[in-house]
């Protein structure tokens, strides 16, 4: 790599200027959208109706690592031939892979080679940022995908909400920079590419873009930002599995926090209505079960006990996603419409006990007058 040159420019200021970084040799784009498509999945049912490959995900285990941590369940990985599209200087690859959730989620992922200057990827990530062209043919396999599969899922109903999320593997570079050098000198530009930015980023922006980082050994390194992510070295697969599922887990998180207000609206409403039956108390209690369902679902379907390296990566996405905000978020209003549920009940069951003295104090009335009743007639 070629050094540093100190340059003085025509006030004598000494400007010390970084050498370019170096020329890509060899990299893999990975582009992920997530879709929610129904309440839950019944994938034995799934991998049964699908006319194409399917496998049922595994970690891949590169590193040492407790044999215990997993899927649970295991969601389903369907390959999905067609065409290449062009992205830029680009293309992807004439696949995709469509990963299937027993909770009701579902990543699209696109693969696209890379190589060449730094320039040439930022403007790569520019076009892939909110690409319309990308996520309309994700949105379109998602649909083929549901009928398909049909009545193995429950509630079926593909939202209109999406998450899409990007992962650089960066495997070779021209000289074979060491890492940390290479995130020194390039730091900028990094930046750029995981904020989709063309324009040079200011000092705070570049530190906050990379400055989430782990690594599990001296060859590797993952940056995770909030929009995409970056991998140094090899075997990226078990790294970017836990990624996806943290993009998608972001998906269902949000739309469980908007399900969840739409609830409370209705569950107010039954609460505030002068008129409350047995038929409404269901109501909300259906709509309480369904939340926690899913809730459920989506938390513990990573097992990640044991591999402290994975249990990073997703600790870091999760902070850039803002996971455990929005976990707060949804368990306060799982708690308000508890609380509602607890209203309407106890006002049910107070309703009851009314009727029941009612029906009591009637009763005993029509004893006591038929007793009258029979004296008169002797």
């Amino acid at each position: 790599m070629t050094s540093s040159k100190d340059i003085r420019d025509v006030s004598g200021s000494l400007t010390v200027m970084r050498p370019p970084v170096p020329h890509l040799k060899q990299g893999v784009c990975h582009v992920m959208f997530a879709f929610e498509l129904g309440l839950s999945v019944r994938l034995d049912i799934a991998a049964q109706r699908l006319k194409q490959d399917v496998e049922r995900t595994k970690f891949r285990r590169n590193r040492r690592a407790p044999k215990y941590f997993d899927y649970d369940p295991p969601p389903l990985r369907i390959l999905q031939h067609g065409q290449q599209m062009n992205v830029g200087k680009f293309f992807t690859k004439p696949q995709a892979e469509l990963t299937l959730f027993d909770f009701g989620g579902c990543s699209v992922s696109y693969q696209i080679d890379i190589a060449g200057p730094m320039g040439h990827l930022i403007e790569l990530s520019e076009v892939l940022y909110d690409n319309a062209f990308l996520l309309e043919d994700a949105r379109e396999r998602v649909r083929q995908l549901m009928n398909e599969i049909g009545d193995s899922i429950s509630r079926p109903h593909l939202s209109d909400s999406v998450e899409d999320f990007v992962v650089y593997h960066l495997e070779s570079f021209d000289g074979a920079p060491e890492i940390k050098t290479l995130l020194d000198v390039g730091a900028r530009d990094f930046a750029s590419l995981l904020r989709a930015e063309k324009d040079e980023l200011g000092d705070e922006e570049v530190r906050d873009a990379l400055g989430t980082r782990t690594s599990y050994g001296a060859s590797d390194c993952a940056v995770i930002d909030w929009n995409g992510a970056l991998f140094f070295g090899e075997n990226v697969e078990d790294v970017r599995a836990v990624l996806e599922f943290c993009n998608v887990e972001f998906l269902e998180m949000r739309f469980l926090d908007e399900q969840l207000d739409d609830y409370l609206e209705k569950a107010y409403a039954v609460l505030t209505t002068g008129k409350k039956g047995e038929a409404d108390l269901g109501k909300i209690a259906r709509l309480q079960v369904d939340s926690a369902l899913l809730y459920e679902a989506v938390e513990n379907a990573l097992k990640l006990l044991g591999d402290q390296y994975l249990a990073r990566v997703y600790s870091l996405a999760s902070t850039k996603f803002h996971l455990s905000e929005w976990n707060s978020s949804i368990r306060r209003k799982l708690d308000t419409l508890d609380s509602i549920y607890q209203k309407l009940s106890d006002g049910a069951a107070q309703r009851r006990s009314e009727a029941l003295e009612w029906t009591i104090i009637a009763l005993v009335l029509i004893e006591v007058l038929m007793g009258i009743g029979d004296k008169f007639l002797k």
